[in-house]
């Protein structure tokens, strides 16, 4: 029996809800609504009981198919899977459905909604218990579903909405969904992207990738993204202690063309800023091609004020089509003469190609007395001044294995201080407050 079908354009929901259905699920691409609901009906079997319409279905496809499918197939069960947002109130009053889902729910609600909605198609009729082929967890006497919906405007971040007796929805929260929202960005706003660059691996360009964002969300909270476009050995997320589920692979994909699906990629750090988690694997970062990384940058800037974009070391295909795409560019080395030469040939070679930043920020990182080179031998080497230097230090590392940015780690760290400057090239009112960073260093100590 195949009492599901899932109309959608996201290969990677489609992906999960096979792994939670199997040969129960009969899955229509999205992309057959391109010649009409009819298309798609055509290829609905008739034994479907419940259909899950979206992600990335815009209004009038979902209202079309909803229409057809329901005249076609009586006493349907309908989800609309979908975010909260400002227009689902709409989506809801205005269409027949059963149910909302969000896209990021966890398995285990995902499953209590389908299983609560075959239990109520059964109790009324609709469905016999075999048409689903399998247990069914929930009583018939636990369901309170009715035909039609209400979104409650009040509720915020839905990840399941089910149909009570009162013609309200009852908001199923997911302790997944994340209580944070992104700040909506003015038309006519300005946004800057900031390339972080390094001739060679090992200079702290992720370091000060990681710590520019921190410093950048304290002005724009929740309106900063870290892209870790380090495709072969990305480590932001290592380096910040985060999980990611989703990554640059999936960032890029097509269904995250909608700027809803990429939200959804997106890892949320607790310092307010959103991180686009490295590839897992360099074969997998291989999928991510110098035009979809643009794109996504591109993409990117339109919904947040700031993002920083941690390359790949030298000037591969990626880090120079970052650089046609970014306002800013952070040249980070540290005081080895190979180093330096290095980046002397890269600036060569950006000028020659055009390439070079007009707003462009040299770190010398990792600077030591005892080098044997002074920062003016440095500026003559590269043959180009240098704007910030930051003394080396242990606290680096320290911040680096504890998971914490280090600027709210130690803030009278002379790295740090030096750290801080860089920010304040990019956000000159991007000043530390004190207080707020001494709690949050606290709260990220061990028990």
């Amino acid at each position: 029996m195949t009492a599901y079908v899932l109309v959608s354009r996201s290969a990677e929901f489609e992906t999960r809800l096979r792994g939670l259905l199997g040969e129960r699920l009969s899955v229509v691409p999205g992309e057959f609504l391109t010649f009409g609901p009819e298309a798609v009906m055509d290829r609905v079997p008739e034994d479907t009981r419940v259909a899950l319409l979206g992600p990335v279905l815009n209004y009038e496809e979902t209202k079309g198919l909803v229409e057809a499918l329901t005249a076609r197939h009586r006493g349907l069960g309908v989800i609309v899977v979908r975010e909260q947002r400002s227009d689902l109130e709409d989506w809801v009053d205005e269409l027949e459905l059963h149910a909302v889902l969000s896209p990021e729910a966890s398995d285990e609600t995902t499953m209590g909604l389908l299983d609560r909605l075959a239990m109520w198609l059964i109790a009324n009729g609709r469905a016999d218990e075999h048409d689903f082929d399998a247990p069914l967890a929930l009583e018939i006497d636990d369901m309170p579903f009715i035909e039609s919906a209400r979104l409650d405007a009040e509720s915020a971040l839905v990840s399941v909405a089910t149909v009570s007796d009162s013609n309200d929805v009852e908001v199923a929260t997911d302790p997944d969904v994340p209580e944070w929202e992104f700040p909506p960005i003015q038309a006519g706003s300005p946004t800057d992207a900031i390339a972080v660059i390094a001739p060679k691996g090992g200079q702290g360009k992720t370091t000060i990738a990681i710590n520019l964002a921190t410093g950048l969300a304290e002005v724009a909270p929740n309106s900063v993204v870290l892209v870790d476009a380090d495709l072969q050995f990305g480590d932001i997320t290592a380096a910040l202690s985060l999980s990611p589920t989703r990554t640059i692979v999936d960032a890029v994909d097509e269904a995250a063309t909608d700027e809803l699906v990429l939200k959804t990629t997106l890892t949320h750090h607790e310092d307010g800023f959103f991180v686009v988690a490295s590839a897992p694997s360099p074969e997998l970062g291989d999928r991510v091609s110098p035009l979809s990384l643009a794109r996504l940058i591109d993409q990117l800037r339109a919904s947040f004020r700031y993002v920083v974009v941690d390359t790949t070391p030298g000037l591969g295909e990626h880090t120079l089509i970052a650089l046609e795409h970014v306002t800013d560019a952070i040249f980070v080395t540290n005081m080895g003469v190979p180093s330096l030469r290095a980046m002397r040939t890269e600036f060569e070679i950006l000028t020659k190609l055009g390439l070079m930043p007009s707003n462009r920020h040299i770190v010398v990182n990792q600077t030591d007395k005892n080098s044997g080179l002074s920062i003016r031998d440095v500026e003559n080497i590269i043959g180009a001044p240098i704007d910030v230097e930051v003394p080396k230090s242990s606290a680096v590392l320290l911040a680096s294995n504890r998971g914490v940015p280090l600027i709210h780690d130690d803030v009278r760290d002379p790295a740090a201080r030096a750290i801080r400057s860089i920010v304040l090239r990019i956000a000159p009112e991007a000043f530390p407050k004190r207080s707020k960073i001494q709690r949050r260093r606290r709260s990220n100590e061990p028990e």
